[in-house]
């Protein structure tokens, strides 16, 4: 089962990053949030700033920081 990329904790992304772990390679291992419709939003330099920050503002992803953005989407809960 894939995780979800913002919720991977500092260390995590510290040896994804020390391992040289592409982009693709995240995009493929990861999920970008359920109401998140930025197509390919993990996707580096040309994907979500917010959510490809990795010590940054990933860490203040949710459905309130996210609400505002063009490419949200309602999900049920």
């Amino acid at each position: 089962m894939k995780r979800y990329w913002h919720e991977l904790s500092d260390s995590t992304i510290k040896k994804l990053i020390s391992k040289g772990t592409s982009w693709r390679q995240v995009m493929d291992r990861y999920l970008q949030p359920a109401w998140c419709t930025y197509p390919d939003a993990l996707e580096g330099a040309l994907g979500c700033w917010s959510l490809t920050d990795s010590f940054g503002s990933r860490h203040k992803i949710s459905i309130e920081f996210c609400k505002d953005c063009d490419c949200f989407k309602k999900v049920k809960k």
